[in-house]
């Protein structure tokens, strides 16, 4: 080969780095809302750092195209497929980047493999979602045109320096190794990992440092979870926490009442406090509120086994799309379905959307209901499914068509991007500055339709309303723009008999609660349980919160966050509201996160997660 094709090659591999710090640029600029109280340096340091991710991108996504390129062999049909390799390569990573832009919004992490898992879901919204954020496919297009129309080629190669024959082998064999250390970032003994982005005093920046194509590459190629032994044994690691729960209760709640869990789509507590939920806030008044309320996941995949199993989501995948789907869980139809209770699940999406039906099913939920069962057709919102006013009125109808005592779960979707409404609805609620506002006063209306509507009802009277939201969705104010902050949804336990609203409202909750809460309104005591929540009407009851994100564990307890990475850990105090946040310096490791990190992992390995 020739000395000139091999400066082609690096400066073909310079021309697919060129995009990679504006997509970060980028990033910063659209998500504002979460970086705008960083200092510039703040923001400059892991923007630079991030280069050494971009550098190891680049030649993940050019490792063929790289191999290829040493093949000493230049007819002009292997020149164009060696173009078509380069274009479609680095056009595709840098479109994921792109994406990644608007969808970190909603999913509060960079990309990750388990995109996958709600791939089928995205490819039936594919053309509603490309006209809805057609500024984003014509940036993706533009960066295919950038990289086809500045493709360096050379026309001439008569007075090029040739390599003697025997060197090109040698050659081809140390650009390998150079790009082989190159995707590992270096000579160290560990090749670098999404979690070393995350080194910075904020974890904000973490976002900033790492791209969206590395993380989902990395991910691709990720190790089932290993066992940990911060303790000699698992036995005492479960102790541990045990000793934690010290909750009791002297609550008597109403046996044999029915219970209606309704999961609103994306009902952050922040709209609640801006004022775009009349009627939830008013409800709110009757039940027992918690307003400190903590989701475990950041997706509606991640909702259905913390709120119906108690099993906040704490690894990379999914639960029900990891490994461990077939491990043993007993969720809250389980044992109601033990004491009679006919358990249902209403969804107005298609069935197989975000595989709820299967998974419901395999918590022994057996009857569900989605778009498909719904009569009328003409309220489908031609995106994801039937308008919730609609639905929520016909999942009425049919629970009063159910022997007593039930069970069912309702989870509604306007809420969900692109926040679809009826027609007759447009411009009857408050706008505000987000685009997901409208669709937030439209789902509270539907809510508020629901209660009239059946609250006469035998059934309706005899039953404990469970009311909380799957996820936060994108904020606007500095009061949620933390790391709590995106976690926060509310919870309300109402009952039309029995007045809660005197009860101890000032705890900070979370989704785990809910199953542990419920069986002890109802007084039913299961013999074995999972260790991550506590009934909210407990006496002693003191919030243990553990989360999961970008490969780092996080424990919120006694209003201190505690979150190791690598071993080492960040501990922020919050203020009571949870507001605000700061940082501690000299805290030790936290015994409780470590036993809670054994317990999770090795009980998922070992499948004995249950106490």
């Amino acid at each position: 080969m020739k000395l000139e094709e091999y400066k082609l090659l690096f400066k073909r591999l310079l021309l697919a780095f060129t995009l990679y710090p504006f997509t970060r640029i980028a990033f910063v600029i659209l998500n504002y809302e979460i970086y705008k109280s960083l200092s510039i340096e703040e923001l400059l340091i892991p923007f630079l750092y991030g280069f050494r991710f971009d550098f190891s991108t680049v030649l993940i996504v050019n490792s063929v195209f790289i191999i290829l390129s040493l093949i000493p062999i230049r007819h002009k049909i292997f020149n164009f497929l060696l173009k078509l390799v380069f274009i479609l390569s680095n056009g595709i990573a840098i479109g994921i980047n792109i994406v990644d832009i608007e969808f970190f919004k909603f999913n509060g992490k960079k990309l990750t493999a388990d995109i996958f898992g709600i791939g089928g879901d995205m490819s039936d919204q594919i053309i509603q979602i490309s006209f809805y954020y057609w500024p984003y496919v014509l940036v993706i297009l533009l960066s295919f045109v950038f990289y086809l129309k500045f493709y360096p080629v050379i026309s001439k190669y008569s007075n090029a320096k040739i390599f003697p024959i025997t060197w090109t082998p040698f050659i081809g064999l140390s650009l390998i190794i150079m790009t082989f250390l190159g995707i590992r970032g270096g000579l160290q003994m560990r090749s670098i990992s999404p979690k070393q982005a995350y080194i910075f005093p904020k974890y904000v920046q973490g976002h900033i440092a790492i791209n969206s194509t590395y993380t989902l590459v990395r991910s691709l190629e990720a190790e089932k979870i290993r066992e940990v032994n911060y303790f000699k044994t698992y036995d005492e690691a479960v102790n541990l926490i045990k000793g934690l729960r010290i909750g009791d209760t002297d609550f008597k709640g109403l046996k044999n009442s029915n219970v209606i869990i309704l999961i609103l789509e994306s009902f952050s507590q922040e709209y609640i406090d801006d004022g775009f939920t009349p009627f939830f806030s008013e409800l709110s008044k009757k039940g027992l509120y918690f307003n400190r309320n903590l989701a475990n996941g950041r997706r509606s995949i991640e909702a259905l086994p913390s709120i119906l199993v108690g099993m906040p989501s704490l690894i990379d995948k999914p639960l029900y799309q990891s490994q461990y789907q077939t491990n043993s869980f007993y969720g809250l139809a389980y044992y109601l379905n033990q004491e009679g209770y006919n358990s249902s699940f209403f969804h107005g999406g298609k069935r197989g959307t975000m595989d709820f039906d299967a998974y419901t099913r395999s918590i022994g939920i057996p009857n569900y209901f989605g778009k498909e069962d719904y009569p009328f057709s003409e309220h489908f919102d031609g995106a994801w499914g039937i308008y919730d006013d609609k639905f929520m009125s016909w999942f009425g109808e049919e629970l009063g068509k159910k022997k007593e005592p039930f069970f069912s779960t309702f989870f509604s979707l306007s809420s969900h991007q692109p926040y679809s409404i009826p027609k007759e609805f447009k411009n009857k609620f408050p706008k505000g500055n987000l685009e997901i506002h409208e669709s937030i006063g439209y789902v509270d209306y539907s809510l508020q339709e629901f209660f009239r509507k059946y609250n006469n009802k035998d059934w309706f009277k005899n039953t404990l309303f469970v009311i909380t939201a799957d996820h936060t969705q994108k904020t606007k104010g500095l009061r949620y723009n933390n790391t709590l902050g995106k976690y926060r949804v509310p919870l309300l336990f109402y009952h039309p008999k029995l007045d809660l609203s005197d009860l101890d409202s000032k705890k900070v909750t979370q989704h785990a609660d809910i199953i542990h809460s419920i069986l002890d309104f109802l007084d039913i005591e299961p013999k074995q349980k999972l260790l991550f929540g506590e009934s909210v009407f407990s006496k002693n009851y003191e919030t243990i919160n553990l989360s999961y994100i970008n490969g780092s564990y996080s424990l919120f307890y006694k209003n201190i966050l505690t979150r190791m990475i690598d071993g080492k850990t960040v501990n922020k105090r919050y203020s009571k509201d949870l507001h605000s946040e700061t940082i501690l310096t000299g805290q030790k490791q936290s015994e409780e996160l470590k036993a809670l990190i054994q317990y999770t992992i090795n009980g998922l390995i070992k499948n004995q997660l249950y106490q």
